[in-house]
Parts: C-alpha cells; structure tokens; sequence
C-alpha cells in the first residue's frame, strides 16, 4: 500500500517535470534560433515596467523584440515627465536628462514636429537641433507653430525646432534627384 502510494506521488512529480524540460528547451531553441522568433518578456522584465507609458511621445525608442515589447525612451531632455520614476542624466549631455522608465508596449507617437524633412537645418552639436524649412500642405499635428510660407502663402512651414535625432527625408534621394 505505502509503494502504490509512493509510485502514485513519484507519477504525479514526473509529469510537472517533463512539462517543464519540454518547456524549457522550447523556450531555448526561440532564443538561440532563428532571429525572427517571436520571445515573450520574462516575468521580471514586465514585472519591472510601468504600467502606464511613462512618457508622452517618444523619438529614440529602444524596444525588445519580445511580444508585447519592453521598451525605454532614449529622447534627451531638460527635464524627465513627472510620469518618470528614475530620471538620470543623459551620457552625451549631462545637462539632459533620460528616462529611465521601461514600459511593457507600444511606445507612443514621435514628438518630433514633423513626421520627415527634405529640408533641414541643423545644428552640429550631438543630438543636433532641427528646423524644416519644408513646404508643406498642412503641418503635422505635433508643429505648434504652422504659417503660411513667404515665397509661396498657399502653402505651409513649421517654424518649431527639435533637438534629437537628425530627422528622415519625405522624398527618396533618387526622386529628390531627379533619377528612377
């Protein structure tokens, strides 16, 4: 009676076991295999995210491939969100600040003023700071400060500056050049 019961408990154990060896190799064959598997986040990478996004918009995000992703914003500023709850110094420039935050999703929208630039203007410092001297239809919603374009009024500029990364070009170089 006590060894059925032994071998009842040792069958009990060894199914919990196998699972999680089976379990265990699966998840390690996604992370040494192929680049385009799809890893979840472990629980301590999600358990140490924000629950809600700690930033409003964000530039430079660095996220993990995980689904959902873990991300952080690497923008530059003079002062964090008060959404923020580890605020250091940026390395590049120390009178800019980082947030530190990681945050469990998608990342929010660009705070750039424009979305790209064929025309900017830019400072040499690192990250610089960018106008865009484009005209446009209509600014995007993120410009503050749209008028109408001197050379041509029908037409509109964003006047806001940015400091960050150099922004993309709206047109192909092989089409801004007159090429196919």
């Amino acid at each position: 009676s006590k060894l059925t019961t032994h071998a009842m408990g040792m069958k009990r154990c060894i199914v919990p076991s196998i699972l999680l060896m089976l379990a265990l190799q699966s998840a390690a064959l996604l992370v040494a295999g192929d680049v385009g598997a799809i890893l979840l986040p472990s629980q301590d990478e999600a358990a140490m995210a924000a629950k809600k996004r700690p930033w409003k918009c964000c530039d430079q995000a660095v996220c993990t491939r995980s689904i959902p992703p873990i991300c952080r914003c690497m923008d530059q500023v003079f002062e964090c969100p008060s959404t923020c709850k580890a605020c250091g110094p940026s390395v590049g420039d120390p009178s800019r600040h980082v947030c530190q935050d990681q945050y469990v999703g998608d990342p929010g929208p660009i705070c750039r003023p424009w979305e790209c630039c064929d025309s900017p203007t830019c400072t040499k410092s690192n990250p610089p700071t960018c106008r865009c001297g484009d005209e446009v239809d209509k600014c995007a919603p993120t410009c503050k400060t749209c008028l109408p374009s001197r050379p041509r009024p029908s037409r509109r500029v964003c006047l806001d500056s940015y400091f960050g990364p150099f922004p993309p070009a709206c047109t192909p170089k092989a089409v801004a050049a007159g090429g196919n």
